[in-house]
């Protein structure tokens, strides 16, 4: 292939020097001509492909949207890196994880752009509701990786077109400004796009558009848009849009299809792979448990009475996972639970286990390995024994957004509206009241409760799916939670009592006894990182230093240097 390309470029450079200038104005035979190219359907589908390609950005293979839990209060990221740092407190511009994430949102958009501002050169040669629905794909994909910019950075540059040498500098535009065009795209998108709910198809769709709008709406106060966006995703329930009876089943192979899916992440063997088996699993089913979480986030899910657990006679400090909300253990692995083929126990003195595929009994790597889980739990949401052959190489979709969340986000919207009325408690309930789920209805109407039960709820539904940075940035309440240590169990017990729990369902361990550097964390909670949270800084990430170099224009985010 080298030797072809040298050969090319001579026979060109000969032209250049021994032929009429009439050659040079040739548009290429064998392949698109940067003046051509969007001419025909084939090509603009092309070119769509390519805007699609910024939502396999990651951060050590893991869609970058579930990686971002790892910089909330409810997971860690084990290995010393710049999502740990960013956790930590402790970043400063030169953070390649900041740097990444803006780099591969904007060359996204600038496909997105390059696609929009050239695509009529061939609108005479492609049916017209296709050219919309290519016009409207990547009007929804620039919005969407604006959403994540503006809510990660806050102000940036608004670049709706090609950029040139003269006009690559470009400012950073408020955060508001950036925010009204995100929703008109939305609006724009949806009008185009198609109503039916294909999963996994890779595609936009109407309800898509419709949920992200709505999503970027509650997330910047803007109720009313919030409110309307998300009822018209409500409409299209029971024919494009559900909640799936079985929880556990959407984040496994099975539930790819699910039509309470709304938009996912595409992954096939062979083209995009990540690694959530190795990232998430177990010792003992041979993977790493790199990604872990907060052992906080085991406590944070109800008794099945509806109640907190520091509140509800259910409760019992010897057995704290019996009696729990189920989605606790759909979403973590807890030690008696059986995961990845193995019974799962973190006890100290557990040197065995079983191993439910061969019915042995073999030695424990939970309980004797030095890199096994920390905190005493692990992710179970994309860790399926499926992958166990192929720990590196799993292709299983990841869901960006799904119906509950709609349903949530209306709930919240119209508490915060003062519109309160049935239809919140319905919305909120939906979710509650699954089959595998089926826990007590909320019925307060009070303003304060109700929001307070949604914010919860946000935490017990979608805990693991990347929505927890961006609830506790805009709850104010990560200077709060991120002010306290990651902890992991206690070795060889439980606490003898339950966590003090608050209204947003943060554990608390006041006169639990927690090992101090160099102690034994046998009967003691384990500190496994410190977290530190500047209220006037760490509510958005830096601005890359290479970014403001290269950009001049770009001014720096409140207290990075």
């Amino acid at each position: 292939m080298k030797k072809v390309i040298l050969y090319i470029t001579a026979v060109c450079s000969a032209l250049c020097m021994n032929s009429c200038s009439d050659y040079l104005d040739k548009n290429p035979l064998n392949s698109p001509s940067d003046q051509t190219f969007l001419a025909t359907e084939t090509e603009m589908q092309m070119a769509l492909a390519s805007c699609y390609s910024a939502l396999w950005t990651n951060w050590e293979t893991m869609t970058f949207f579930l990686a971002l839990d790892a910089a909330s209060d409810i997971g860690y990221d084990r290995n010393t890196n710049a999502m740990q740092t960013i956790a930590q407190g402790a970043a400063d511009a030169n953070s390649d994880l900041a740097r990444d994430y803006w780099k591969s949102f904007y060359a996204g958009i600038a496909k997105c752009n390059y696609l929009l501002e050239n695509m009529s050169r061939g609108e005479e040669n492609v049916a017209p509701a296709t050219y919309a629905q290519i016009k409207a794909e990547a009007q929804f994909l620039r919005a969407l990786y604006y959403s994540y910019l503006i809510e990660l950075y806050g102000d940036v540059p608004l670049v709706t077109e090609v950029l040139t040498l003269e006009t690559g500098q470009q400012p950073r535009n408020p955060k508001s400004e950036v925010v009204d065009f995100i929703l008109k795209e939305y609006t724009e998108a949806a009008e185009n796009l198609p109503s039916a709910n294909n999963p996994t198809s890779g595609h936009a769709t109407k309800g898509a558009a419709l949920a992200l709008k709505a999503r970027t709406a509650l997330y910047n106060e803007r109720w009313q848009d919030a409110i309307s966006a998300s009822q018209a995703v409500m409409a299209m329930e029971g024919t494009e849009y559900i909640i799936e009876d079985d929880y556990s089943k959407l984040f496994k192979y099975e539930g790819q299809t699910s039509k309470e899916v709304i938009f996912s992440v595409q992954y096939l063997l062979g083209t995009q792979v990540h690694a959530l088996y190795r990232l998430f699993g177990s010792r003992n089913a041979l993977a790493h448990t790199n990604k872990k979480p907060a052992y906080q986030l085991a406590d944070a899910w109800e008794c099945t009475d509806g109640k907190q657990i520091d509140k509800s006679p259910l409760f019992d400090p010897k057995h704290p996972y019996k009696n729990r909300d189920p989605r606790l253990e759909f979403t973590l692995a807890v030690s008696g639970s059986e995961f990845l083929g193995f019974q799962f126990e973190t006890h100290g003195d557990s040197l065995l286990c079983w191993n439910y595929m061969t019915n042995q009994r073999v030695d424990n790597l939970e309980a004797t390995h030095a890199y096994a889980t920390f905190t005493g739990i692990c992710w179970r949401k994309y860790a399926n024994i499926e992958d166990k052959d192929a720990l590196n190489d799993c292709d299983m979709n990841t869901i960006l957004i799904r119906y509950p969340e709609v349903l949530l986000t209306y709930a919240e919207a119209k508490i915060k509206a003062g519109e309160i009325d049935a239809s919140v408690l319905d919305a909120i309930n939906k979710v509650r009241r699954r089959p595998s789920v089926n826990m007590p209805p909320i019925t307060t109407t009070d303003p304060n409760e109700l929001f307070y039960a949604v914010a919860r709820e946000r935490k017990y539904e979608f805990a693991g799916e990347g929505l927890r940075l961006f609830d506790i940035r805009r709850w104010k309440i990560a200077e709060v939670v991120m002010n306290q240590p990651l902890l992991g169990r206690m070795k060889k017990s439980y606490p003898d009592k339950a966590p003090r729990m608050d209204e947003w369902g943060t554990a608390f361990y006041e006169g639990i006894p927690i090992a101090e550097s160099g102690e034994s964390a046998d009967f003691k909670m384990r500190i496994v990182d410190i977290r530190k949270f500047d209220k006037n800084r760490d509510y958005l990430w830096p601005i890359p230093y290479i970014e403001r170099q290269t950009n001049p224009s770009l001014t720096q985010n409140p207290n990075y240097e």
